[in-house]
């Protein structure tokens, strides 16, 4: 029992030392959309609406934004601990399957103090690793580090119940095993590889026995669970041999399907780079596509790296069948990203590939060096540094700013990076500076966004014209994405055109009848006109998507309290006052109330 509380406790410190600067953080990039301004998680009576308003293999994740949201509202550092927690459960157990391997395979001598710590110390490696936190800060990709969870606890239970001689346990052991991996789908689609991952397991660490009927009825489950996954998508099978997809890792580049076969070779390549050098790490690479198999030549290199791992895996799992198992994770678990997308590379998906690397690569070092207490020494120097890297990569996810200052040094000709830093300059009231990387975006790829982001500065700068110029070419780029008509509301509102801007916004409920901020705009906006009931009635229909939403029930109460209606505004105050204590301003307006009464 000690044993083990010393090293969860080394765990957990560790963890605090590398990622405790993280707690906080703010909100970045995705944030916004995901968490911030995503109307579906402020309200457990929306959960429904989830399963129509995204994909089902992305359910679990959400459901978890709505419960941080349920907790602590929009303050980051709940979120961020979360995180923190997934990441230490995930290198939980990381330890308990290599463990488990471990034994199974019977690698280190049984009495040999200093091997039979290897399992922690892979452990200790994924917890450190700076490639990880991008799946760990970041607060979005914990869809990432959850499905990893899930996606190790998955063949964790699955090789238990196989060593397992105890019919009921090995029941409820298969049992966890399924349950793992029906969560695993519904957080993130790299789950799918999991009955191969199971295969080959059988392959590699139970050789002596034969299987065909168990391998008949895991190819059947695998073919299955890709069905599954092609119906939750909506999407289909063909399309994967005739895919022509915009790149957005290089602006210009179409992704056919063989343009991104060939890329993904030199994405493995530079996954394998960063494991072994995590250096010049970036949020967004400009990446070109692969042209042909020498074009660039590091993609003939990566294919033939790929067919290296597979002749390593056939022939070490006998000899060494750890390194083989580790090995084959690497390939397995990278395999789904040969699914053409549009970023053909993101470091967040090396969360999962990374045990393999570090199953095989700690195996390794135990074939070449015998020497216990050296190849000891070896990890402490390797954890030492590996966490120092870690801790200093962390720095970069401190804001917005800092972020993209960071990516544009290294993208920067790339349009999401300029646009995206120009909207983090004008956020800071850095309008020129906005301008400049705004316009530079859009000389590079025009995009409806941009267009958007850059009518706002315009609007900040008194500039309506050129600002209702950009946000109606952004609108007329893509007339569903209802944000841009809020801002256009902006403008037309500092022009006094209110029925112009009052028609925008009630364009906005129409094609997003849950979204909170536009009732809430509206709201603000009779009541400049002076319309309090309708400005009621949109701020009534605001809390019924967000009740724990205290600045409409501030401006609410505010204006009950105009109306004469003290006992609702009091009522309005009360709740304030609960959900945020330190409000000085609903304590004054609920003393006139008491007074007033």
């Amino acid at each position: 029992m000690i044993y083990y509380f010393l090293r969860y406790s080394i765990l957990i410190i560790l963890g605090l030392l590398v990622y405790g600067q993280t707690f906080q953080y703010g909100f970045v990039f995705d944030d916004h959309i995901f968490i911030a301004t995503n109307p579906f998680i402020k309200n457990f009576n929306n959960f429904h609406v989830m399963w129509q308003a995204f994909p089902v293999t992305r359910l679990v994740g959400m459901y978890s934004f709505a419960l941080n949201y349920y907790f602590g509202q929009l303050h980051p550092q709940g979120y961020h601990i979360f995180n923190f927690i997934v990441h230490l459960t995930a290198t939980g157990m990381v330890w308990a399957l290599s463990d488990l391997l471990f034994k199974i395979t019977k690698v280190f001598p049984a009495k040999d103090r200093v091997t039979q710590e290897l399992p922690f110390i892979i452990a200790v490696l994924f917890l450190v690793h700076p490639c990880q936190t991008q799946a760990v800060t970041y607060i979005t990709q914990r869809f990432e580090s959850m499905a990893t969870v899930f996606y190790l606890s998955t063949v964790y239970f699955y090789l238990r119940a196989r060593l397992s001689t105890d019919k009921t346990r090995k029941v409820v052991l298969f049992g966890l095993a399924a349950c793992a991996a029906i969560l695993g789908i519904m957080t993130k689609e790299v789950i799918v590889t999991v009955p191969v991952m199971i295969l080959v397991s059988e392959w590699i660490l139970f050789p002596q026995k034969n299987k065909k009927g168990l391998y008949a009825v895991l190819v059947i489950v695998g073919i299955m669970l890709c069905v599954t996954l092609n119906k939750m998508l909506h999407s289909q099978f063909g399309a994967f041999f005739h895919a022509s997809i915009p790149s957005e890792s290089h602006d210009g580049d179409i992704l056919t399907t063989p343009r991104y076969l060939m890329t993904q070779m030199r994405v493995f390549l530079t996954f394998l780079r960063l494991l072994v050098l995590p250096i010049h790490q970036n949020l967004d690479y400009d990446y070109p596509a692969s042209i042909g198999l020498l074009d660039p030549p590091m993609t003939l290199a990566g294919l033939i790296a790929i067919t290296g791992f597979v002749y390593l895996i056939v022939k070490l799992r006998r000899r060494n069948p750890l390194i083989a198992f580790g090995l084959a994770w690497i390939l397995i678990t990278f395999s789904i990203n040969l699914a053409p997308r549009s970023n053909v590379i993101f470091e967040h998906k090396l969360y999962l590939i990374s045990f393999g690397f570090f199953l095989s690569a700690v195996s390794a070092f135990f074939v070449v060096v015998r020497n216990s207490k050296t190849l000891l020494k070896i990890f402490c120097c390797l954890i030492a540094v590996l966490a120092f890297i870690g801790y200093q990569r962390n720095k970069v996810w401190a804001n917005e700013l800092v972020l993209w200052e960071d990516i544009i040094k290294k993208s920067p000709d790339k349009a999401r990076v300029n646009a995206s830093l120009g909207r983090v300059y004008g956020s800071m009231g850095r309008y020129d500076d906005s301008v400049h990387y705004l316009s530079r975006a859009l000389a590079i790829k025009p995009d409806n966004i941009t267009y958007e982001n850059r009518g706002i500065i315009y609007s900040q700068q008194g500039r309506f014209d050129l600002a209702l110029e950009d946000l109606n070419k952004s609108i007329a780029m893509d007339p569903t994405y209802f944000n841009t008509y809020i801002k256009r509301s902006w403008v037309f509102q500092s022009e006094h055109r209110y029925q112009e801007a009052l028609a925008d916004l009630a364009h906005v409920i129409q094609l997003e009848p849950y979204f909170a901020d536009a009732y809430i705009e509206r709201g603000l906006l009779w009541i400049s006109i002076g319309h309090a009931q309708d400005a009621l009635d949109d701020f009534k229909q605001a809390l019924k998507i967000e009740p724990y939403n205290y600045q409409v029930l501030q401006k609410r109460g505010e204006l009950y309290y105009a109306l004469g209606q003290y006992g609702l505004a009091l009522d309005d105050f009360t709740k304030v006052l609960t959900l945020e204590p330190a409000s000085t301003e609903a304590a004054q307006y609920r003393s006139l109330c008491l007074k007033k009464l």
